[in-house]
């Protein structure tokens, strides 16, 4: 078969534009491909030394700290502050004063605290420096009580009365034992007929001499040195 000189130049010119057009695409494929990498990966890959896998997410932890805590306010002072009028100094030499009694339930926070009452716009008060050792026998009655009870004291509601404060308290008769630091007001976490009961036992045993009293939610002790009882309400 015989075939001219022009038709075979024409078939070896198409057989080659297909080689070239082939390569151009594949050339145009891998940029695209080159478009999706990293840049730090790009040199990488045109070396020939990294192989395109499929692709998947990626997850930048750096941007997923933890949010912020909020902000708080400062914390309340907890200290307790004497009321108005009241020396700090003071406050601070009875409470030394009753560390030294040395008691094993009652705190001396919890004994100070009742003094800071306030009734009908009377402030209650400390006792006076001379009264401080007639408290003693009374809180060591208590105490005791507490040891006997085995349950937590809920509140002393009341200890010494300035005769001033003690006249708007209701139901406070003048010259009250609280008047003369001889009396504590107690609400035990127990039925108080239970911690009145207890008491009358210590008393009983020799353990002091003083007044008792039931009230529908605490007790009364004072130590005024003979033995007195009653119940209200």
């Amino acid at each position: 078969m015989n075939i001219s000189r022009a038709t075979l130049q024409r078939r070896r010119f198409l057989q080659s534009g297909s080689v070239l057009g082939f390569g151009a695409l594949s050339a145009l494929c891998a940029g695209r491909k080159l478009l999706h990498l990293p840049r730090h990966l790009e040199a990488t890959q045109q070396q020939g030394l990294v192989t395109l896998a499929p692709s998947t997410p990626t997850h930048n932890f750096a941007d997923q700290q933890e949010p912020p805590l909020p902000f708080h306010d400062a914390p309340l002072e907890t200290e307790p502050k004497p009321p108005t009028g009241r020396p700090l100094e003071l406050e601070e030499s009875f409470r030394d004063f009753l560390l030294t009694l040395d008691l094993r339930h009652l705190s001396a926070e919890e004994i100070i605290d009742p003094h800071r009452g306030v009734m009908d716009g009377v402030e209650n008060t400390l006792p006076p420096v001379k009264l401080w050792e007639k408290l003693s026998p009374t809180l060591k009655v208590a105490d005791e009580l507490r040891e006997r009870l085995q349950t937590p004291l809920c509140r002393i509601t009341s200890g010494y009365r300035s005769p001033s404060y003690n006249a708007k308290v209701p139901g406070a008769v003048k010259g009250s034992y609280h008047t003369r630091n001889q009396a504590l007001d107690l609400v035990y976490f127990c039925s108080p007929k239970k911690a009145f009961d207890t008491a009358l036992q210590l008393r009983r045993e020799g353990f002091f001499r003083g007044g008792i009293g039931l009230y529908p939610t605490f007790i009364h002790l004072d130590t005024r040195g003979y033995a007195a009882t009653w119940r209200r309400g």
